[in-house]
C-alpha cells in the first residue's frame, strides 16, 4: 500500500517527499494504463503482460529469501518454466486454473528438492513459483470469459485499487490506533475500514453501471456485496502477508525497479493474494 508522506522539519514546513509522492503517482498511473490495455486485449497481450510481472515477482520472491549466485538462477528458471506452462495450460489448452497450477507446485517442490537451507524452510521456495503464478493464471482464466470476463478483471483492479487508495487517505486524515504495529507500523485501523469500505461501495457501483450502460451481465445483488468485501478483505490481508515476510527475511523493499513503489511485488502483493482467492471462490460458487 501507499506509505504515509513523511514532513519536513519546522524550518520550511514544505513536504519533505513531495517529489517522492509525484513519482508514485504517475508510476501507478502508467502502470494502471498498462493493465487496463491488457485486460482490454486479453488473451495473448494479458497473458504476455501478466506473465511478464509474475516472472518479475518471482525473481523479487527469491531475492527476499536471500538466494544469489547459481541457487537463484536454479529457482527462477525452474520457476519460470512452471509459470509459463501455466500460462500455456490456461491459454492454449483451456484448462481450468486449477489444474493450470499443477506446473507451478511441480516447481515450487523441485525447487525446495534442489535448495536446501538451513536457516530457510523449504516451504518457502515451494510456495515462490505459486505465489507469483497467482498473478497470472487465475485472471487469465476469468478473463477469457468474454465481455463478462473483461468486467470481472476491471471489477478486481478497482477493489484492489480502491481498497489501497481508501486505505491510505483514511489512514492519513483519521490515524488512531495501529492494525499491527510489528509486520507494518504506518498501518491503522481506520485506514484498514476506510479501504475495505471504499473497495466495497466503488467497484459494485461500477458493474451496476455497466449493467445499465453496457449490457454486460455478472453477478448481482448479496452475491456481489460478499465477494466483493470478501475480496477487499483478502486484498488488504495480502498487503499484510507481504509486509510480514519482508520483515521475517529483514527487507524493506522487494526492488527498485518502480519508481516511488519499489519493486513489482511490493506493487502486486494485494492484487496477487485477491486474484488468487477470486479464482478460488468463483470456481467453487461457480460465478
Amino acid at each position: 500500500m501507499i506509505a504515509p508522506i513523511e514532513t519536513s522539519g519546522p524550518e520550511t514546513g514544505v513536504p519533505k517527499r513531495s517529489s517522492e509522492l509525484q513519482k508514485r503517482v504517475i508510476s501507478a498511473l502508467v502502470l494502471a494504463g498498462l493493465a487496463l490495455g491488457s485486460a482490454w486485449y486479453g488473451g495473448v497481450v494479458f497473458a504476455v503482460v501478466w506473465g511478464v510481472a509474475a516472472i518479475a515477482v518471482l525473481r523479487e520472491w527469491n531475492a527476499v529469501l536471500g538466494l544469489s549466485g547459481r541457487p537463484l538462477w536454479v529457482s527462477l528458471s525452474i520457476g519460470t518454466l512452471g509459470i509459463v506452462a501455466a500460462i500455456s495450460l490456461v491459454l492454449i489448452d483451456h484448462f481450468s486454473p486449477v489444474i493450470g497450477f499443477f506446473p507451478a507446485i511441480s516447481a515450487g517442490i523441485l525447487i525446495a528438492v534442489l535448495i536446501r537451507r538451513p536457516d530457510v524452510s523449504p516451504l518457502w521456495n515451494v510456495l515462490g513459483p505459486i505465489y507469483a503464478a497467482s498473478v497470472v493464471v487465475g485472471p487469465l482464466a476469468l478473463r477469457a470469459r468474454g465481455p463478462e470476463g473483461l468486467l470481472i478483471i476491471v471489477w478486481l483492479f478497482l477493489v484492489v485499487w480502491i481498497s489501497d487508495i481508501g486505505a491510505f487517505f483514511v489512514g492519513r486524515r483519521i490515524g488512531g490506533p495501529k492494525l499491527w504495529p510489528a509486520v507494518s507500523p504506518k498501518k491503522t485501523w481506520s485506514g484498514f475500514f476506510g479501504g475495505l469500505i471504499s473497495g466495497t461501495l466503488v467497484p459494485i457501483a461500477v458493474v451496476y453501471a455497466a449493467k445499465i450502460v453496457l449490457a454486460v451481465q455478472w453477478i448481482d445483488g448479496w452475491l456481489l456485496l460478499y465477494l466483493t468485501v470478501s475480496t477487499a478483505l483478502v486484498s488488504e490481508l495480502g498487503d499484510l502477508f507481504e509486509s510480514a515476510l519482508k520483515r521475517r527475511f529483514g527487507v524493506k523493499d522487494t526492488g527498485t525497479i518502480i519508481p516511488g513503489h519499489g519493486g513489482i511485488m511490493d506493487r502486486l502483493d494485494s492484487y496477487t493474494a485477491a486474484a488468487f482467492y477470486v479464482v478460488i471462490i468463483t470456481g467453487v460458487i461457480a460465478v
